[in-house]
């Protein structure tokens, strides 16, 4: 069993160190980052919990043949996953490697926690109904009961916040054993999936997942806001009102941040002698470089050229 907290400074090392994860985190919020992370890990079971002061969008693939349920901690901001607006009293779902976007606020604080799916289901099979097996299997959140969601959560922070392994009395098997009954307990209680505060936001998100997809799809050449109007049919008020509510930020400013997230995320990986700031921008569709600089400084707080790059 594996246990450590660790505190970050860029987005994608905090995102690199979540065991089992295939996943990006790019930060949108501009300053400096300070973000943490708990996290215990078994063979078939991991809890962690993460705060970020940063507005981060999260990208990837749930770990394989894994049963994932993520809370939002009282105080923290309410997130957007899957299009979906994430309830205070909700839980939301990710199935062994289903692909997942998470909009995630300033100030998010987060419990997660997975187990194998096989084993759950065993034990589902005898405990849960016929309709709350299948909200399991096709729902991406759902609404428990405040004093099931209460529970969850103080068993999975007990779990993240115990001695370390081996200077306590839990073993591995202690520790997934009181996780699966969490897990049965909360969706004993678990309701109807949960739907969005409004009735757009799937469709907003939609809009931002497509926009996006179409930029990356050839990074070097900039589509301006109306190219993505006529790709994508809409106005460029609609465009800009799905950005506005899903991410928080302009079109313009959530997209250019992807990019300069790219960037960086090449820089740290690679060293001075391998490839230049400039042509690594170049590749992100950067061309101008002081204008580059200044929104790479604006966002991280840092500018390129004083960006740790790997030895040579």
């Amino acid at each position: 069993m594996f246990a450590e907290t660790r505190c970050f400074t860029d987005s994608q090392q905090h995102a690199g160190s979540i065991a089992g994860w295939n996943q990006v985190y790019a930060q949108m919020g501009r300053g400096p980052l300070t973000s943490e992370l708990a996290q215990v890990c078994g063979t078939r079971f991991q809890v962690f919990r993460e705060s970020l002061d940063k507005r981060v969008v999260q990208q990837g693939c749930a770990p394989p043949d894994r049963l994932c349920i993520a809370v939002v901690l009282p105080s923290g901001a309410l997130p957007v996953v899957q299009g979906h607006a994430v309830a205070a009293c909700a839980v939301a779902l990710l199935r062994g490697g289903e692909e997942f976007v998470v909009h995630a606020p300033e100030g998010l604080h987060m419990l997660a926690a997975n187990l194998d799916t096989e084993r759950f289901a065993r034990h589902a099979a005898r405990e849960l109904s016929a309709a709350q097996l299948k909200r399991l299997q096709t729902a991406s959140q759902v609404a428990v009961e405040p004093a099931a969601l209460a529970r969850l959560r103080a068993r999975v922070t007990a779990l993240i916040d115990s001695p370390a392994p081996g200077a306590g009395p839990l073993s591995e098997h202690c520790f997934e054993s009181s996780l699966l009954e969490a897990f049965l307990d909360l969706f004993q209680h678990a309701d109807d999936e949960v739907r969005s505060r409004r009735a757009n936001l799937a469709v907003s998100a939609y809009l931002v997942r497509r926009s996006q997809e179409l930029v990356q799809q050839q990074p070097e050449q900039l589509l301006s806001i109306l190219d993505l109007c006529g790709q994508l049919r809409v106005s460029r008020r609609t465009l800009q009102y799905s950005f506005q509510q899903v991410t928080g930020l302009r079109p313009v400013e959530y997209l250019r941040n992807l990019r300069l997230n790219a960037v960086r995320r090449a820089l740290l990986a690679s060293s001075a002698e391998q490839c230049t700031v400039s042509e690594v921008a170049g590749r992100m569709g950067f061309f101008h470089l002081s204008h580059f600089a200044t929104h790479y400084r604006a966002l991280f707080a840092e500018y390129p050229s004083t960006t740790r790059r790997r030895a040579g």
